[in-house]
């Protein structure tokens, strides 16, 4: 074996070793159950360990995105992280599993097989012994198949979740954010409409003076000409009197267009998608499903659907 000379000796003694300033990178989705280690404390304590064992890591930031799914990358924290990596303020990325990376396959193989490389920066995956920095010695198959595993199970996790909300509305449970305007929630069961009644003899007026001609703008400028509360000024308790809250074409129409009133429950207005994000579809309304009884109705039927036929004849819509 052939002999270095003493300066190359010297040049390897005085080298020093490559170190990597890191990050650690944390999400926790409104959908994951918390099991051992997923929570976000266990995550930040496996990547600080794991940093702690390694002579060429050193810790830079932790980078929590609490809530925020894993179908895309559009996240605060993860965001964070790309504009540290631009800067060149990291040079690692580590995190507890791949599904805590991403759930989309086509994405996170875009980020290890492209973006990082091309950006020179390490990525670790500590419960999936990954490394790029090793991965000649690893299976090139595992991160594509495991970031497929962690997509099936988002859209599983999606069609599960809808499927459960519709069950409920089926059984006549009020799902949705806020009650219409003249209903609030029950106290002894949440997920139950019960009329307000202040607030439904407003209703009954909104759609009394629409048989009578007024128009939806015309009805919201005699509401706040009235001093009508509207929704936000009944329900929330932080509202301030000075706020700028007042009544709207829009916010009529939307009362008068509302089966609610009937006493039923709409079983899918809209969808929303979580595994492409939480994106909303918009459901075409002769494609809804009413469920009838759910709870009092505050508008009998014929004025509904009278309501219902001068609305369409003008072309207003929600």
């Amino acid at each position: 074996m052939a002999r270095k000379s003493r300066r190359n000796l010297e040049h390897e003694v005085l080298q020093e070793p490559m170190h990597y300033h890191t990050g650690i990178y944390v999400r926790l989705s409104a959908e994951d159950t918390l099991s051992e280690g997923s929570s976000i404390e266990n995550q930040i304590l496996l990547g600080r360990k794991f940093i702690e064992e390694q002579k060429d890591l050193i810790f830079f930031d932790s980078y929590i995105d609490n809530g925020q799914t894993g179908t895309h990358f559009n996240r605060p924290a993860f965001l964070r992280l790309m504009e540290d990596v631009e800067a060149g303020r990291i040079q690692c990325v580590i995190v507890k599993d791949f599904s805590r990376f991403g759930r989309n396959y086509l994405q996170v193989g875009e980020y290890l097989e492209n973006i990082f490389p091309r950006k020179k920066v390490r990525f670790i995956s500590v419960n999936d012994n990954f490394d790029s920095n090793f991965k000649g010695n690893q299976d090139d198959l595992i991160v594509p198949l495991k970031s497929i595993l962690h997509d099936s199970y988002a859209k599983d996790i999606s069609k599960k979740v809808s499927t459960s909300i519709d069950v409920k509305k089926k059984n006549g449970n009020f799902m949705s954010g806020k009650p219409p305007y003249g209903y609030i929630r029950s106290k002894t069961h949440p997920y139950k409409l019960i009329i307000q009644k202040e607030a439904a003899e407003i209703v009954k007026k909104i759609f009394c003076w629409r048989i009578e001609g007024l128009g939806v703008s015309v009805i919201a400028a005699r509401l706040n000409e009235m001093g009508i509360p509207t929704w936000g000024k009944l329900h929330l308790k932080q509202w301030n009197q000075t706020d700028k809250d007042f009544w709207y074409g829009s916010t009529v129409t939307n009362i008068l267009k509302n089966p609610c009133y009937l006493g039923c429950l709409v079983e899918r207005k809209s969808e929303k998608v979580l595994y492409k994000g939480g994106v909303s579809r918009v459901i075409p309304q002769e494609e809804w499903n009413m469920i009838e009884h759910t709870h009092e109705p505050i508008i009998s039927p014929e004025t509904f659907y009278q309501v219902q036929r001068i609305m369409n004849q003008r072309g207003e819509k929600i």
